[in-house]
């Protein structure tokens, strides 16, 4: 008996997301430019050829990986932006380390990348800073609202920088103090400068 159609394309899609997440894991931990195709492929146990059947190119893989980092980025903003939303640096954090516990280089990747080809000129930036606003613009709708902040999308994207901070922190002090205990903090700091 031959598989269904639709039973290859969920495998196919299936793979194409285990090649996107390894992907993004060793980018955040090696570098764009120091990940081969080699290292990607034994990480997913595939061969070489394989992926390429999935994708042409290392460069492919990229944009790929920042789109659905991109992606990522929607939950929070929904949460951020729902009625119910009171607290929404707070709600932000809580996402993050569940999210963290979830995919750990997920949360930093896109910062990792940013960081790697900030003065290439490279056409990723574009994607980056797109998968960026996609975020930063209703954190700054939302703390426009609030009345307290000068400059809400200056506001808006630090907070971003900050969140990531936080999860850098974390994959690099191995949960000495956990990651929970650092988010805490961030928040404990937050509520005592006084802003919502």
């Amino acid at each position: 008996m031959c598989p269904s159609s639709g039973s290859y394309e969920e495998r196919s899609q299936q793979t194409k997301r285990n090649i996107l997440r390894e992907a993004a894991r060793l980018f955040a931990r090696n570098g764009y430019h120091k990940t081969t195709i080699a290292d990607i492929s034994r990480a997913i146990g595939m061969t070489q050829g394989a992926l390429f059947h999935k994708f042409p190119n290392k460069e492919a893989i990229l944009y790929a990986v920042v789109s659905r980092l991109a992606r990522g980025f929607d939950e929070y903003s929904a949460s951020i932006k729902s009625d119910d939303a009171t607290d929404p640096v707070g709600i932000v954090v809580k996402q993050m380390v569940s999210h963290y516990r979830k995919n750990p280089e997920d949360t930093i990747c896109l910062a990792a990348l940013a960081s790697e080809f900030a003065s290439s000129g490279h056409p990723i930036l574009e994607d980056i800073r797109n998968a960026y606003d996609r975020f930063a613009r209703p954190l700054a709708e939302v703390l426009a609202k609030c009345g307290v902040y000068k400059d809400p999308r200056s506001t808006a994207i630090a907070f971003i920088g900050a969140v990531q901070g936080i999860a850098i922190q974390g994959l690099l002090r191995e949960e000495d103090p956990s990651l929970e205990k650092l988010a805490e903090a961030f928040l404990d700091m937050m509520k005592s400068s006084g802003k919502p």
